[in-house]
This record gives C-alpha cells, structure tokens and sequence, in this order.
C-alpha cells in the first residue's frame, strides 16, 4: 500500500515538473565537461598532474609575454577569489611551476614567476588547448559560432549589469 502511495505521488510530482531547459545549468553543465575533458587531454604524457586552470595559468604569461604577473591579475583573468587563486598557485608552487614573491612596489601585492619546467610546459600546453578549441569549432558552422558568441556576450553583459 505505502509503495502504491509513494509511486502515485512520484508520478503526480514528474507530470508537474518544469521540463524547460535552464540556461545557468546548461552552462555549468557544459564548463565543467570542457574543464574535465581539457583537463584529462593535458595531464596525458605529462609528469605533473596538470588542470585547465593551470594550462590558462601558463597559457596567461605566454600570450602576455611577461616575466612576471601579479597574483592580482591573474585572479581578475580567472574571475576567481583570492583565496582560490592562492590554493591554484600553491598548488602550482610545490610542482615546481611557479614561483611568488613580494611585488617591490607594493607589500601587499604577490608577483608570480614561472620557472623554467612551466616555460616549458606553455607551448606543448597551448597546442593542446588549440587543438581542444578546433574540436568544439568544428561541430559547429560559421553561422552557430557567430550565434553562440552573440548570446554569451549578451549573457555576460547581463551578468555584469546586475552585479
């Protein structure tokens, strides 16, 4: 009897629920496929257990060019927290990719230096992550890129008028 119950309820809750699709949920969805997939394609071959985050990391000074980043910029790029951005390059630290140290100009400021393990790393990490962004292009035309830009744009400038 409580079996018979609690399908009819289950049956009632299904035949109410709101089957549209949710824009927040697709994206979130979707990032985190790309994080993990992008993530599994560069960690193959490669000694040190590297992420997504850390491929932008390294991909982040190579098409700056710079010797030096601060910790601040790097974090403002990821639109991530402080405290994130700290345990990233902790993380990165004691792999030997980076290393910090106080900006001379300002105390209160973390200038971030690759070492030369990660300079290494950047090229063999950029063509990776063309090759995973000539992937996603390609199941899509010209036409749907053009779209797709369109609406994230949109998206984001929504984002940020509400914030």
């Amino acid at each position: 009897m409580y079996f018979t119950i609690i399908v009819s309820i289950l049956t009632n809750s299904l035949e109410h629920m709101d089957t549209s699709k949710h824009i927040g949920f697709t994206i979130k969805t979707l990032s985190h496929r790309i994080t993990r997939n992008l993530g599994q394609q560069l960690r193959l071959g490669h000694d040190c257990p590297s992420t997504a985050v850390r491929s932008h990391i390294l991909g982040y000074f190579a098409h700056h060019g710079k010797e030096t980043v601060l910790q601040s910029e790097l974090q403002q790029h990821l639109l991530v927290r402080r405290s994130t951005m700290t345990n990233i390059l902790c993380g990165m630290e004691d792999e030997g990719l980076i290393t910090r140290e106080e900006c001379l100009t300002d105390k209160r400021q973390k200038q971030v230096r690759l070492t030369a393990k990660a300079k290494k790393l950047c090229n063999e990490h950029l063509k990776l992550v063309n090759e995973f962004e000539d992937t996603l292009r390609n199941c899509l035309t010209d036409e749907e890129l053009a779209e797709f830009f369109t609406i994230t744009e949109k998206l984001n400038h929504q984002l940020d008028t509400n914030l």
